[in-house]
């Protein structure tokens, strides 16, 4: 069967290709797709740079990892998923998707859209996971992107207060307002100041850095309190310089890494919250109108478009949020 996808030909260059899908194995399923979304983050930097500063650089290459749509075919092994059920998984951008793993049944009352961003939503509640902010501490989020507003309202549903948010754009902060951020900061001047005079401490319990930018690293360890946590959750490419004795040291800072594909595959009886769990509860939360989306998708874009989109996305990303491409 013929099918479409985004392919990375060479940096900065992607194009609409068509494709032979594989057959659909025992464990698996194949997935038209209504909706892929677009992690800005991961994908645009790969998409600049032609690749993970780890990794070989290598053309040509798919790239997304957030699909929603219907269920055309079922392996034999694959329970309680069934054709014309919706699904929401971890494909890449393309007209259909042949899934092995990670694709959860969407509930009814989620919308297609708001399904394809499950898995940016996985990483968001990782995030939390690791930092655990506790009912009534000051939640600081520097990074107002898709993952930085997903981790704004789950510090608001776990009762964080207040919770901070922090970006150099107005326009996502006032999405952050609107979805119940209690203090907006833009960074200018002495970012840290402006933080405590909220914190009960002299400073946010718990900071979450979203923006995955190196040269952020710094500010953000200026706004913990004395013994404070710091999460990274933002994936940091390049390294940090900062003056680790008096910054971290001293201030008995925590800086915990929280990388989603850590997640483990099954549960355990000293942690329980799988994969499967977590984005089952992304999901509820959605269903419940207890995590919205649809208000942070500011474009939805042609397939066709690509090479528009993620030039947009590169160099102009301006009052962009949430971006997913239309399939169907």
């Amino acid at each position: 069967m013929k099918a479409q996808r985004l392919i990375c030909t060479d940096i900065r260059r992607i194009e609409l290709a068509e494709f032979e899908l594989p057959r659909v194995p025992d464990h698996g399923i194949l997935v038209q797709n209504d909706y892929t979304a677009v992690s800005v983050g991961t994908e645009i930097y790969s998409y600049a740079h032609g690749g993970e500063p780890s990794s070989a650089i290598t053309f040509p290459r798919t790239t997304g990892y957030c699909n929603t749509g219907a269920v055309l075919e079922v392996g034999k092994e694959v329970e309680e998923i069934q054709p014309g059920d919706r699904i929401a998984g971890q494909g890449n951008h393309a007209s259909h998707a042949v899934l092995t793993g990670n694709f959860r049944k969407a509930p009814t009352g989620v919308s297609p859209k708001s399904a394809a961003f499950m898995v940016m939503g996985a990483i968001a509640l990782h995030g939390h996971r690791v930092g655990r902010p506790e009912l009534g501490e000051a939640v600081a989020i520097t990074g107002m992107g898709i993952v930085g507003q997903l981790a704004a309202t789950f510090a608001r549903l776990a009762g964080a207060l207040p919770v901070i948010a922090i970006d150099l754009d107005d326009f996502r902060l006032g999405k952050a307002k609107d979805r119940g951020a209690e203090i907006c900061i833009n960074p200018h001047g002495d970012v840290a100041a402006a933080v405590r005079q909220h914190c009960v401490g002299d400073g946010a319990d718990l900071v979450i850095e979203a923006t995955g930018i190196p040269a952020v690293y710094p500010m953000a360890l200026t706004l913990p309190r004395l013994g404070g946590r710091l999460v990274a959750l933002g994936s940091p490419r390049g390294t940090v310089e900062v003056s680790f004795l008096s910054e971290v040291h001293q201030r008995e800072i925590a800086i915990l890494g929280a990388h989603q594909p850590k997640t483990p595959d099954d549960d355990h009886i000293y942690y329980p919250y799988s994969k499967s769990r977590d984005r089952d509860l992304v999901l509820r939360l959605m269903a419940a109108g207890k995590l919205p989306i649809e208000d942070l998708i500011t474009h939805v874009a042609n397939p066709a478009d690509c090479q528009t989109t993620y030039d947009m996305l590169a160099d102009n990303p301006q009052e962009a949020l949430g971006v997913v491409f239309a399939w169907t």
